[in-house]
């Protein structure tokens, strides 16, 4: 089962499926993401996870070794889990536990319209080489991309939980900004990322939850 059906799935046990709780965004799919902050640590644990996946494409030539290979095969296998289990272990003290949670997709696009007011659509005009006509095109603007993207990461993210097990609810617009500008480019990835999957997941739940309400019509 995919992280997303288990999101899915996970939302509709909870028991209090209400059409107009979930346009509310209050049962929507979310996840917790362990983001460490050693980016050091966190490095050498992403090199010894490639030394496992060397290992691993290994196996399927394992019937073609001796057996004394295949134990110098099994050990070596042993020693880089062992060591990425004392790193996991040391990293604990640097874990930031990240509670996302999907939204509307109404409430999407009432944030990218904030944002395209904030930085209006600009466009210019360019001939068309093979009509001769002149096409109008969206200029890019980074700084509006940027700025939908903040407010993505202010509405998604609901929880932050430290490595003391403080608590804080939710983050400003400003934190938000702060936060992609100084987070290791390995954890932004993975917010993003976490973000964009709750967003599909809130997707099929949707579409779940109203073949259901359909079906009990």
């Amino acid at each position: 089962m995919s992280d997303i059906e288990e999101a899915v799935n996970e939302a509709k046990s909870r028991g209090k499926f209400k059409i107009v709780d979930a346009v509310k965004d209050r049962a929507f799919p979310e996840m917790f993401l362990d983001i460490y902050l050693d980016e050091a640590l966190a490095f050498l644990i992403s090199e010894l996870d490639e030394a496992l996946n060397d290992i691993g494409n290994s196996a399927d030539r394992k019937k073609a070794l001796s057996k004394k290979e295949v134990d110098e095969f099994e050990k070596r296998r042993d020693e880089i889990l062992n060591r990425k289990d004392e790193l996991i272990e040391k990293m604990g003290g640097a874990k930031y536990v990240f509670h996302i949670k999907g939204i509307s997709e109404g409430k999407r696009q009432d944030i990218y319209d904030q944002a395209v007011e904030k930085f209006p659509m600009k466009y210019e005009k360019n001939r068309n080489p093979y009509t001769g006509a002149l096409e109008k095109e969206e200029i890019d603007n980074v700084d509006r991309d940027r700025y939908f993207t903040d407010l993505l990461w202010e509405a998604h993210i609901v929880k932050i939980t430290s490595p003391e097990n403080e608590e804080q609810e939710g983050i400003s617009l400003e934190e938000a900004t702060e936060l992609r500008r100084t987070l290791p480019a390995a954890c932004v990835a993975q917010i993003s990322e976490g973000i964009e999957k709750v967003r599909i997941a809130s997707a099929a739940f949707m579409m779940s939850i109203n073949e259901d309400f359909l079906a009990k019509s």
